[in-house]
């Protein structure tokens, strides 16, 4: 009669060992995720920082760069914000910030390397869908108007 005697299986690695390497693996993963967009958003934290001021809890998002870095795709300065009206229905106020982000944008950062600014406004309502609008302008026919 044989009986299985499962202490008698030598093991290569012992379940702390295997979690605790999973807990490493997961820090390195999210060091690595927050390095990356430092580094990708480094340039535009001033602008960032500057739009958050003039826009008290917007939760402005700043990038710019080609679209899936593609030289057709033309050199885009993007800018997400919330606000606390349906961007759809306040087209006076919309346009307002638009000025007053490119405007803040102008003096934290070179906005003439841009070709064209996507903006993006979003009303967050709680357990409903996001209302988003998307503003398009060409830097340089915004810049020859201010």
């Amino acid at each position: 009669m044989t009986t299985y005697d499962p202490e008698s299986v030598s093991r290569i690695f012992k379940g702390r060992t295997i979690v605790l390497g999973l807990i490493i693996f997961g820090l390195l993963m999210s060091g690595s995720l927050y390095v990356f967009q430092t580094i990708n958003t480094y340039q535009f934290a001033d602008t960032q920082n500057a739009l958050a001021k003039a826009f008290p809890h917007s939760r402005p998002r700043v990038e710019g760069g080609r679209l899936k870095g593609k030289q057709e795709n033309p050199l885009t300065f993007r800018v997400t914000m919330a606000v606390s009206f349906n961007p759809h229905e306040q087209d006076e106020e919309i346009q307002k910030m638009t000025d007053r982000i490119l405007e803040i944008a102008s003096e934290n950062l070179t906005l003439e390397e841009y070709e064209q600014a996507e903006l993006h406004f979003y009303q967050a309502v709680p357990e409903q869908k996001i209302i988003m609008r998307d503003v398009t302008l060409d830097i340089k026919t915004w810049m020859k108007q201010n």
